[in-house]
């Protein structure tokens, strides 16, 4: 797998060349080893750290904004890269992630103030001929790290396409509501049939195999992230932060925060 200094060289000359900061939302562990360990530096995965300006924004105007509607936004339209306007009247260049189809992760370029955006701000105006050059290039070099995060992937995919298609969609989807049915119908399958390959290819049931993979997820954002537990859950499709504690410490042996506080220091 791409280490931590490799991937960090391909961001950090993507911004030295185009005069702008990288951040990254990773939706499906792309960027982190099955060992835990990031490919990318901890600072990235958040606006709040990357920007002043999006951390002195209220955190629920931020989440909402930059995190769920912009999801069901890529998720809706499938674009390949398009222009974010903030409601604090700032501007960046988003290039969502796509695997099979399904939206894995997103990268954002910049960030500018938009032509009436206050002074305050500090930042540089938008510059129309700059932006649509960005939007060409961000998709391409957004491509590249996704190949080089998938490369290791290649062998386990040749040997086994169809239970690397079942694990790349429920990765890609478990953020939100999914069933046993939706599986199917990606398949072109009868539930019930789905239901026994799920069994037969992970050896463990549809709706357990799901759980994985959300505390998977979870396991993520707490050791890679700042995200609060409420912010988790709904970001790992768990609901409530009760029932995600519930979960988590009856499958890790740990409270999320207990899990937090014990590995977050060994992988920054």
């Amino acid at each position: 797998m791409p280490t931590l200094a490799s991937i960090e060289a391909h961001l950090q000359a993507f911004e030295s060349l185009a005069g702008c900061r990288l951040c990254v939302h990773d939706h499906a562990r792309l960027f982190t080893g099955s060992d835990g360990q990031r490919t990318i530096g901890f600072n990235r995965g958040s606006h709040r750290v990357t920007h002043a300006i999006c951390g002195a924004t209220e955190r629920e105007l931020c989440l909402e904004n930059c995190m769920h509607r912009l999801n069901r936004r890529v998720e809706r339209r499938h674009e390949r890269c398009f222009l974010k306007r903030c409601p604090r009247g700032t501007i960046e260049v988003v290039a969502p992630l796509y695997r099979g189809g399904n939206h894995v992760g997103t990268l954002f370029a910049g960030m500018w103030g938009a032509t009436h955006s206050h002074a305050g701000h500090g930042l540089p105006p938008a510059a129309r001929v700059e932006l649509q050059r960005l939007q060409l290039i961000l998709p391409i070099f957004a491509d590249g790290l996704l190949d080089l995060c998938l490369r290791r992937e290649e062998p386990v995919a040749q040997e086994n396409s169809r239970k690397s298609e079942i694990h790349d969609y429920i990765s890609s989807h478990c953020r939100g509501a999914l069933s046993l049915p939706d599986l199917a119908a990606r398949l072109g399958l009868s539930p019930s049939r789905a239901g026994h390959l799920v069994k037969e290819l992970f050896g463990e049931t549809f709706v357990d195999l799901v759980a994985r993979e959300r505390l998977l997820t979870a396991r993520h954002f707490l050791v890679n992230s700042d995200y609060r537990m409420k912010e988790i859950a709904q970001l790992c499709g768990l609901g409530s932060a009760e029932h995600f504690n519930r979960l988590f410490r009856q499958r890790v042996g740990l409270t999320p925060g207990e899990y937090r506080r014990r590995h977050r220091n060994t992988l920054i």
